[in-house]
């Protein structure tokens, strides 16, 4: 399939897309505000990834490379937007509270409440697993401000969701 896309072949681009498009999808559903702008992230990765494709090694999976393409892509779009970042006092106390199960749609939905630099630091910090440094620098940012970001989120996540 790999080669195949290097030599742009169409079949193989399409396989290709067919085999990642959901992982694609969903992950840009999580970033963006609605479904036009995840849409748009989808086609943008996809580019990405056909325009440079002959620059991926062998020895690397595919999967994980396309899902790094993923990261930076949301990342590189959200960060274009304008971010104000209110700091308080740093305390950042999260009561831990029983929630009922909700499905993926609830879900999606309060997160897509968040404002995009709450909801992309909620993003990179509890769903993909990046530490709070590793998106400070993603983000250009400083450790602090994406410390109350991740926190804000999560306050209104529980919020949202607890309605």
């Amino acid at each position: 399939m790999v080669k195949g896309c290097r030599r742009r072949d169409a079949k193989a681009q399409r396989a290709l897309y067919d085999e990642m498009a959901p992982m694609v999808n969903g992950m840009c559903m999580r970033y963006a505000s609605d479904r036009d702008e995840a849409n748009d992230m989808v086609q943008d990765v996809f580019v990405k990834v056909f325009e440079k494709v002959g620059s991926l090694k062998e020895d690397v999976n595919l999967t994980s490379w396309v899902y790094k393409i993923v990261i930076n892509t949301c990342v590189d779009r959200c960060r274009r937007r304008k971010w104000t970042v209110l700091v308080d006092d740093g305390r950042l106390e999260m009561p831990s509270v029983e929630m009922d199960p909700f499905t993926m749609e609830e879900v999606l939905g309060a997160m897509r409440q968040l404002p995009p630099l709450m909801r992309t630091v909620f993003n990179l910090c509890d769903v993909e697993g990046y530490s709070l440094d590793e998106v400070a620098e993603q983000l250009k940012s400083n450790n602090q401000a994406v410390r109350v970001a991740l926190h804000r989120a999560r306050a209104k996540l529980k919020e949202a969701l607890s309605r």
